[in-house]
């Protein structure tokens, strides 16, 4: 897989654009804290960081699938870098917020752009292995990013983590200008087919409804969303379940986070190797099915141990259920509509984890930590029992589709 020369570019270039984000949001939650502006004042930095993505979607997808990817990926990473100088040396709050937006709406269009373009990279029978080995690279870079940030902000303030992010971009439009895979665009034979699926005013659910054609598909992402919102939701109670409820150390919470990870990697990996549809479906019903039970596990967990298990046993689920549903996306839906559907997956994700901070606050509150983990993983195993029979359902038509062109391909092979 890494034989493929755009793919050595592209991974690690957008992993290191993943590190200098998370760099940098990190400085800025510093940055508004310090000013003084209070739990207010974070949440409208996350609700202008999560907008653009959320709003921009069908535009978004849209210029994915018509404009050079070339043209959106350098336009955009250096748009970025703009974005994060302008934030380095930002004054009042509100410019902050107005500028984080404009970061985001940069991230909003590259983001299904880059995403469009791995199967171009690397063929359709390596994608799940790249999507792997990518989602492998950024987990790990957002993971280092917030030390990393501290530590920058520590030293020289908000301006010098922010320059340093202001750099990955930098890196990111030279790696875009390098790539010499392209999508879309006037050299593409799918822009007359994108720009005649792009001839009427772009609407809110365009790539929602290119992905509920497909009776596979549909039933995977709808149950995704409801693992976004409970991930999101148990997020944000994970602290008080370690250090409230189970007395667990800072030493401790660090090595819940550190099985999370390693998991997620682990899990992208594996996930990474499937190859076919029916493979993919039955790794997105096994993953779905034990991220749940280790999130039960996590809430009846009865020591810190047994947590850290629990974490590091839902992080691969993690990584293999989000892994094997983007290479479903992305070997599945048109090419000529891929920008609008990874556009309006990224969208929809982003507002439902808005959503699912407010509920797990909500939750903490009212059910405890050890509760909420509990009420999440009997919700997320009758999701996953609904997505087993409704992935069964759909998948005997599409086998016996394969069955009758696998007959008709023997019964007209010359020989």
């Amino acid at each position: 897989m890494w034989r493929h020369r755009d793919l050595r570019l592209a991974g690690p270039g957008r992993a290191l654009s993943v590190l200098g984000d998370e760099i940098a949001l990190i400085a800025l939650m510093l940055h508004v804290h310090d000013s003084g502006a209070g739990t207010r004042g974070v949440m409208l930095l996350l609700g202008a960081a999560a907008l653009p993505t959320v709003l921009l979607a069908p535009w978004a997808g849209r210029l994915a699938d018509r404009v050079d990817s070339r043209v959106l990926t350098v336009a955009s990473a250096l748009g970025q870098l703009l974005a994060c100088v302008a934030l380095a040396v930002a004054g009042p709050l509100w410019l902050v917020y107005l500028l984080v937006m404009a970061l985001q709406a940069g991230q909003a269009v590259s983001s299904p752009t880059w995403q469009a373009l791995v199967p171009r990279i690397v063929g359709p029978d390596e994608v799940g292995r790249a999507v792997g080995a990518t989602q492998a690279l950024t987990t790990l870079a957002a993971v280092g990013g917030a030390p990393l940030g501290g530590l920058l902000a520590g030293l020289g303030g908000q301006r010098l983590a922010l320059l340093a992010d202001a750099a990955t971009f930098g890196v990111l439009a030279v790696v875009a200008l390098a790539v010499r895979t392209r999508r879309a665009g006037a050299h593409d034979a799918t822009l007359a087919l994108a720009r005649a699926a792009a001839a009427d005013r772009p609407k809110a659910l365009d790539g929602l409804r290119v992905a509920r054609r497909d009776a596979l598909l549909w039933p995977i992402l709808s149950a995704l969303m409801v693992y976004v919102v409970v991930g999101e939701a148990t997020n944000v109670v994970e602290v008080f379940l370690v250090r409230d409820a189970l007395h667990g150390t800072s030493v401790q919470y660090g090595l819940v986070g550190m099985a999370v990870t390693l998991g997620i990697v682990g899990g992208s990996l594996l996930a990474g190797r499937a190859s076919g549809a029916r493979a993919l479906a039955v790794v997105t019903v096994i993953a779905a099915a034990v991220q749940a039970a280790a999130v039960l596990g996590a809430g009846l967990a009865p020591s810190i141990v047994a947590v850290i298990g629990a974490f590091a046993v839902l992080g691969v689920a993690n990584g293999a259920l989000n892994t094997s549903t983007s290479t479903l996306v992305l070997t599945r839906v048109p090419d000529q509509q891929l920008g609008q559907v990874n556009a309006a997956l990224n969208g929809m994700a982003r507002g439902f984890s808005i959503g699912a901070l407010l509920l797990g606050a909500w939750a903490g509150g009212v059910l405890g930590p050890q509760r909420t983990f509990v009420a999440s993983g009997v919700a997320c195993l009758l999701v996953a029992g609904w997505l087993a029979v409704r992935v069964h359902s759909a998948a005997r038509p599409t086998l016996a589709r394969w069955q009758t062109s696998d007959d008709q391909a023997t019964t007209t092979a010359p020989g």
